[in-house]
């Protein structure tokens, strides 16, 4: 009896370990995703001050903001992945770490909303302004600052969460809470050289915790003795 509820324990932390492991290949997939966004947010140069001039600078650089598009909606659909991962990874009860989850699978849906109204603007960019084209680019400002808030809510949670000594799926609580925290001034227009700082830090604590679970993960000594 002592020998099965041994080997129940062992396979349900191999279980908790590959989980880890899969979601920290989709962070570290979903800041790779990130990095690309930007660079071709950047190259496209679509921020223009209103939406005529905004989809002139798309319809220049169509493929380029069309990978804009794609690599947001794919950031958005690894992110939430990541974090049904580690929700099997956690293996705990309702509480903060299902918040965590919840926050981040909600931020990684609406990001993959807005990578997709990215799409429909960079496929309609050569057309006129309509309402419809109004409506979607509204949607995509809208669900593009909503997701990174959630997103950072969702760092807030990680943080929160509680934690054994030695657990091997935390994830960088101090930093995740700053960061978090931080995120929440996408609303201030005028912040705008602090929403780069701060972009900037999401894509480093991706990275860093996508390497961390991944590390982590493959140490398969290191988690019955933590």
């Amino acid at each position: 009896m002592r020998l099965s509820r041994l080997h129940t324990a062992w396979a349900a932390v191999e279980l908790q370990r590959r989980a880890g492991r899969h979601a920290g290949l989709l962070l570290l997939l979903a800041a790779a995703a990130n990095l690309v966004m930007v660079i071709t947010r950047v190259l496209a140069d679509a921020d223009q001050p209103t939406l005529a001039e905004s989809l002139a600078a798309i319809a220049e650089s169509q493929v380029v903001y069309g990978m804009t598009g794609a690599a947001r909606l794919a950031s958005g659909i690894l992110l939430a992945g990541a974090a049904l991962y580690l929700w099997k990874a956690w293996a705990a009860p309702l509480g903060i770490a299902t918040l965590a989850v919840i926050l981040l699978v909600a931020s990684g849906a609406i990001t993959a909303v807005s990578g997709g109204c990215a799409l429909v603007l960079a496929a309609a960019a050569s057309g006129a302004v309509d309402d419809l084209i109004e409506t979607v680019a509204y949607l995509r400002q809208l669900t593009g600052s909503l997701g990174f808030a959630m997103a950072g809510l969702g760092l807030v949670a990680v943080a929160l969460r509680r934690v054994q000594p030695g657990d091997p799926h935390r994830l960088f609580p101090p930093a995740a809470l700053a960061i978090g925290i931080a995120m929440q001034f996408i609303w201030v227009d005028a912040a705008t050289l602090l929403h780069r700082i701060v972009g900037a830090a999401f894509f480093l604590w991706l990275l860093a915790a996508g390497i961390a679970l991944e590390r982590r993960g493959a140490n398969r000594g290191g988690y019955p003795g933590r």
